[in-house]
This record gives structure tokens, sequence and C-alpha cells, in this order.
């Protein structure tokens, strides 16, 4: 019998889908599609059905799987049979709370998703967009963790802001960069350097970097002391000559690499007043032996100034040529007159 207003049982939910049928003479089975082409599908207990607009009780109705509704009294021609399913009732349903709650599938998305608490999702979480940002992690006002890294719940990394920077960090003693899945590079501490010895080149030869500024030296060739090269400069440098008065300013330029210094100067002509023994002063480093016992070698050339040196040494000690004769270790007097002397050579310093 039917019951006019008879509210359906245990129905708690927000949702509902209403399938239409027209019924033949005697039909009493509704399923399959409706007149829509909608697909009847319930949850047990959670329907309610109508027969031309008027509501059966449960009595006037039973169910067979989740699919099938059978009237208890046979529909007559043309009859209008609505059944109305309810959506799974809460909270065991697709229902987004206000507050905690748990999925058990998958989340799908079709606009912006925003989350403001935490997320757990225990079998991984995939963010698919062929947007220009798909995922967007936003620290807020203040700095600390963007993400952080676990394994088995003990943290061994993650990414930070400090003072509005990204910072990448490792909790561990190092911070490995594979490719691949094979180790390439480490960074502890104090030292960046690659998986295997000789493993990587650092740049490329069509993509290099621009400059290179270091504090200490760089190791070529080997890791001895021998292999250090720590110093590099180019510069020039003016010399002063003995018996010298007036006349053009000499051009002098020197390079010095690690403690070496190659070194060439050109007077220009001079003006010599007076003959006394020719001494060369100002070059850009004092000269260092090793053994405090070795001279360095100059040669002279286009030399007028002091006319029989074609040679000369630096003194240890001292920043300055002394111009020899041919066979001799004492200087030279220079000539008077307008004058003129190139020199170059090597030299060990500091």
């Amino acid at each position: 019998m039917s019951y006019i207003g008879t509210e359906p049982k245990d129905i708690r939910s927000f949702g509902r889908t209403k399938f239409d049928y027209t019924a033949t003479q005697g039909q009493t089975a509704f399923t399959g599609a409706d007149d829509d082409g909608k697909v009847l599908a319930f949850t047990v207990g959670q329907i309610e059905v109508y027969v031309n607009g008027i509501l059966m009780d449960d009595s006037d109705f039973s169910t067979t799987g989740t699919g099938t509704v059978t009237l208890a009294s046979a529909a007559n021609l043309n009859d209008v049979v609505n059944v109305v399913s309810f959506e799974t009732n809460i909270p065991d349903s697709n229902y987004v709370p206000a507050s905690g709650g748990t999925f058990t599938g998958n989340i799908t998305a079709s606009g912006t998703l925003g989350v403001t608490g935490a997320v757990t999702a225990a079998n991984g979480l995939t963010v698919d967009d062929d947007g220009a940002t798909p995922l967007t992690v936003d620290r807020a006002t203040n700095d600390g963790a963007v993400i952080d890294v676990q394994r088995d719940g003990v943290s061994i990394g993650g990414i930070t802001t400090n003072a509005g920077k990204l910072v990448v960090n490792s909790q561990g003693s190092n911070l490995t960069f594979a490719v691949g899945g094979t180790s390439k590079a480490n960074m502890d501490g104090s030292q960046f350097y690659p998986q295997t010895d000789g493993g990587l080149n650092l740049s490329h030869p069509s993509v290099r970097w621009q400059d290179l500024y270091l504090s200490g030296g760089a190791y070529i060739g080997g890791t001895g002391a021998a292999n250090k090269l720590d110093d590099y400069e180019t510069g020039t440098f003016q010399m002063t000559m003995t018996g010298k008065t007036g006349g053009a300013v000499g051009h002098g330029q020197y390079v010095k690499i690690g403690n070496i210094c190659h070194f060439s100067w050109y007077s220009a002509t001079q003006s010599i007043t007076s003959s006394v023994a020719g001494v060369l002063g100002g070059l850009p480093f004092t000269h260092i032996s090793p053994n405090n016992s070795a001279y360095a070698a100059v040669t002279l050339a286009h030399n007028t100034w002091v006319s029989n040196a074609s040679t000369g040494y630096i003194n240890i000690g001292t920043n300055s040529i002394y111009p020899t004769a041919n066979n001799s270790s004492t200087a030279s007097n220079t000539s008077t007159g307008s004058k003129y002397v190139m020199c170059s050579g090597s030299y060990t310093v500091g």
C-alpha cells in the first residue's frame, strides 16, 4: 500500500539521482537504462520509489542487488515509475568534510585544489597539469621548511626558505647529485667533488663558465704542492736608470704565474749625463731564491746605455738589474748622451 508523505528511512545523504521509467502493462521489475538512458544504480536502503508521483512504502517494493527495483503490485500501462537514489551516507561517502576525513581512493580536482592544512597520502601524491604552475607551495609570511623529505619518519633534508631565498638542505653529512639513478657528485661541509676521481668536467667545451674566482689555489695535473697554482697576475711597471737626468718614459709589462715573474722593459731614449755603474731599478717584485744562492739572468738588447753589456743579473733580495759585460760579474758603467736599452727575463719571487 502506498503512503503519501512517508519519510524514507535512514536517509542522511545530501545528493540524489533520479531515474524515470514508463511502465508496460503488468511490469513489476525496473532495471537498466531509464527513459533518459541512465543506468539504474543505488545503495541498498538509500532509495525512494514513486509510482505516478506517489511515494511507495518500503513494503511496496523490493530490491535485487544494487540495480533492480521490483514492485509488490504490477504497474499498469504507461505508469510513471521514479527511483530516487541517494548518495552514500555521511561520513562514508566521497564528501569532503570541513575538517579531518579520509579518502580511500583517488582524488581528482578539475579546478584549483586549495589545501590549508596537512595532507597525508599513503600511496603517493601526483600533481599532473599542463598549466603554467602545476604545484604551488606557499610558505606565507615567515621563513622555514617548505618541503620536508623523510625516510622512515625521520627527516633527511628538504627545501626551506631563508631571508626570502630558496635553500636545499641535507640533514646528513653529504648532499648527493644523481643523473639517471647514478650518483655523480657530492657536497659535504667543506667540499664539492665528483663521485669518482676524474669523473666529471667542470663546464662544457661549447657552454663555458665566464669567470672563476678563487680565494685559494688550483691544483693542475696532480695533488702535490708542486702542482698548486696559487697566483696569476699581469701588470705594468716602470724602471729607473742610473746616470739619467731626463728623457722619455719607459714601457714595462709583466706576467706573474705562481712564484715566477716574466717581464720585459724598454727605456725609450733617455738623457744620460754621468758615467756610473749601470743599474736598472724598479722590477715589480723582489727576487727570492729557494736556496738563497741563485741569481736570475737577464738579457739586454738594443742597448746603448751600457754599450758593452748584453747580459745582466738580478741579485737575491733586490728588484734591480745589474748589466755586465760578457764573462764578467762586475757592473759596467753607463755611456753619456741620448741612450736607450731593452731588457727581459724571468725570476723567482715570493
